[in-house]
């Protein structure tokens, strides 16, 4: 038979309850008997022996409570120190981390404390003096770089709710990220709030010379810094900051700055003063180099900053072992009164804690502990035999009593338990039919409550994640469709209309990396036996280069047709070039290969602006080479640049293949390039007199064999001219 969970429950703890109820009467039963007559037997014994060494036992165990007590307050400070220390390496390593990665994440913007309101807890931004008027470029990257930290920098800074507390990173370059959370006088924080920022903080503060920066920076490991003044404005009052900071470092090691986390030594000072179960006793923290860092005296050597080393007076022994980590309780001398010192290690820091109680408390604990527990004894005997029969009547009653209220209490327990399970199971089930709108009211304070709430929040995700799906969906739709457009657009700006003359032949193909790209071919006749020919490769890729291209095709062609005729090659494509770099903000550039060939005589004139070489096939000889080309500038980034133009006579059956730097530079799977040395190669093993075409097409095939399954990485042009002109004699 199968059992609901109402049943189970139920059976479980009626079964737990009478199992536990029947064995706890049997000990008891059999323990009562035993205790009574060793009671008995004990109490005669401690009645003779025990007044002996009441007092030494009392006295040890004091010293023993003193150590521990001592103990504990040491490993208070040291955690609360230890968790500090992890904050700002959590801080650092999540700042290495982006820094590391810079492409994973987009820039941040924080507010300028000088111009923004700052609410509580709110990372915002400063610059050092030295560079508040003359941030560069590269500091303002990366600042909003470093300010993705800033969700975390919040994160870290909640722990630290109702402190004067701060979370920060600091830059080598002098920028500073931070959160502050500064309570009111009641201690209490509002994040609501708005930070108020003195004049100094905001115009004065620099990262780089505060003792939390200086201190990670020299050690270049994760530090604990010992206690540093706050910058407040004049008349204001200033406080006492401790913490911990971490360096961080980019992807090659290099040291960018610091990051970590400060607040208020108040509340440790508060810890350090709570009276302890003795008067007059002195707390104190003293540091690896012997110096007192908190204590609860104000003068005396015991004092913060009244000795420079406690090793260095009466103390020294003492000292030594405290600041070589040692634990334990020692009888000491203070200005000639005896006292006890109890003192233990702090691990993380490397402090020690000590606490100094005078010797007469403690003996003022024991005095008349010898008598008092003679007459405990006693009255313990005398309570035992007139407690002991009551016992044994209500050791009968009471589990029948509490057996009937545990069956009670279990069918009810049982019931509200299994009650919110089966409003989950319903309302979850109706979540996952579709209805999202369906919200759990479940409030039982426990963890199916919290599952209720996270069930909530998730059907207000999904429904937010539907809907920014559908947006980013149709934007997709909407861009793709431009690119489209676009393509559309360049492809038809290509001529595609190749003469069929007897005199030359011409072909052209170009394939873009992107949906559009900056690569661009164009050939036009000057008149009836000129035709000019251009290949050419803008800089970067999609819609910035196809824009860019179209204005290098337009600007060449309407120079080339205006006054090529009057004045040459070399100034139609310097007057390009200035026409290029008239509000080239972008500093775009196009390596660009013109040339004009005389369809009568086969001579070819040519300038090569910063282009590929391109390859000249002889027909005469029936070999391939590179065209000799002078270094011209290329087009676009600067004005007044003077062009070489150049001249070679084409023979009949030559040929010429231009190309952009898609093919000589087109990486395989394993980063090699295709090369030029590659493609003369291959020229000349492959048959330069068929139809263009079939010249291209085995181009092509050799690039593909080359690239294997690697992404085209760049727009990839190609133009092949034969001269079928000249003496045909």
């Amino acid at each position: 038979m199968k059992l609901n969970i109402h049943k189970k429950v139920l059976i479980l703890v009626l079964g737990t309850g009478l199992v536990t109820f029947l064995v706890l009467g049997a000990f008891s039963y059999y323990g009562r008997g035993i205790v009574r007559r060793d009671m008995v037997a004990m109490s005669i014994e401690l009645g003779e022996k025990s007044a002996t060494y009441a007092d030494d036992l009392l006295i040890e165990h004091l010293k023993q409570t003193l150590g521990e007590l001592t103990e504990a307050k040491a490993q208070y400070i040291d955690r609360e120190m230890s968790i500090t220390k992890e904050d700002a390496e959590i801080l650092a390593n999540a700042v290495t981390e982006i820094m590391k990665h810079p492409d994973d994440y987009l820039p941040k913007t924080l507010p300028d404390p000088r111009t923004d309101p700052v609410k509580q807890g709110e990372p915002y931004r400063i610059y050092a003096p030295d560079i508040r008027d003359h941030i560069t470029p590269e500091i303002q990257r990366e600042l909003e770089l470093a300010a993705n930290i800033k969700d975390i920098l919040s994160d870290v800074l909640k722990d630290y709710m109702d402190y004067n507390a701060t979370a920060f990173v600091g830059g080598e370059k002098g920028w500073y990220i931070c959160a502050r959370l500064v309570p009111d006088e009641n201690g209490n924080t509002d994040l609501n709030a708005t930070v108020h920022f003195s004049h100094e903080r905001i115009y004065e503060f620099d990262p780089r010379k505060r003792p939390w920066y200086i201190h990670a920076k020299r050690e270049n490991a994760p530090v604990i810094s010992e206690l540093y003044r706050t910058i407040e404005a004049k008349g204001e009052s200033s406080y006492d900051q401790i913490g911990a900071s971490a360096p961080f470092y980019d992807a090659a090691g290099n040291f960018l700055g610091v990051a970590g986390v400060d607040a208020s030594n108040i509340d440790i000072y508060d810890y350090i003063n709570k009276t302890s179960m003795f008067k007059g006793g002195i707390n104190f923290v003293m540091n690896e180099h012997g110096e007192v860092v908190f204590s609860s005296q104000t003068k005396g050597v015991l004092a913060v900053g009244d000795a420079d080393d406690l090793r260095d007076t009466y103390l020294a022994r003492v000292a030594e072992r405290m600041a070589n980590g040692e634990q334990d309780v020692v009888p000491i001398r203070l200005n000639g009164d005896k006292y006890y010192l109890a003192f233990a290690p702090m691990q993380v820091t490397g402090w020690s804690f000590g606490m100094v109680i005078a010797e007469n408390e403690v003996l003022r604990a024991t005095a008349g502990t010898g008598s008092y527990f003679l007459q405990q004894v006693a009255n313990l005997q005398k309570k035992m035999r007139q407690e002991y029969s009551y016992v044994n009547n209500i050791a009968i009653a009471v589990p029948v009593l509490l057996l009937i209220i545990l069956f009670l209490m279990s069918t009810n327990l049982s019931r509200r338990f299994v009650k919110p399970i089966n409003e989950l199971s319903d309302g979850v089930r109706e979540i996952a039919s579709g209805n999202l709108d369906k919200k759990l009211d479940i409030h039982t304070g426990d963890e199916i409550e919290h599952l209720s709430i996270c069930f909530n929040a998730m059907t207000d995700e999904l429904k937010e994640q539907m809907a920014n799906l559908k947006k980013v969906t149709a934007e997709k739709e909407r861009i793709a469709t431009e690119l489209d457009v676009a393509t559309e657009i360049q492809s038809g700006m290509l001529p595609k209309d190749f003469p069929n003359r007897e005199d030359f032949e011409l072909l052209a193909t170009m394939k873009p990396a992107k949906e559009v790209g900056g690569d661009f071919y164009d050939f036009y006749f000057l008149d009836e036996t000129h035709l000019a020919i251009t290949v050419a490769d803008v800089s970067g890729k999609g819609i910035p280069a196809a824009l860019f291209m179209v204005i290098a095709k337009t600007v060449l062609n309407n120079f080339a047709t205006s006054f090529y005729k009057q004045n040459g090659l070399a100034p139609v494509v310097a007057a390009a070039n200035e026409q290029l770099c008239a509000n080239n903000e972008a500093m775009m550039f196009v390596t660009a290969f013109v040339g004009v060939l005389d369809l009568k005589t086969g001579e070819f004139t040519y300038v090569n602006a910063g282009h590929n070489p391109p390859v000249v096939y002889h027909a005469a000889t029936n070999n391939c080479d590179f065209l000799d080309v002078k270094k011209n500038f290329v087009l676009g980034p600067m004005d007044g640049i003077p062009f070489i133009e150049q001249k070679i006579n084409l023979e009949r059956g030559d040929l010429l293949f231009l190309y952009t730097d898609g093919v000589t530079e087109a990486l395989n799977v394993d980063d090699e390039e295709y090369l030029p040395d590659r493609l003369i190669a291959f020229m000349n093993s492959t048959d330069c007199t068929k139809g263009l075409d079939s010249l291209l097409r085995n181009v092509r095939n050799d690039l593909a064999k080359h690239v294997g399954e690697a992404e085209q990485s760049d727009d990839i042009t190609m133009f092949a001219l034969r001269f079928n002109g000249g003496d045909k004699t």
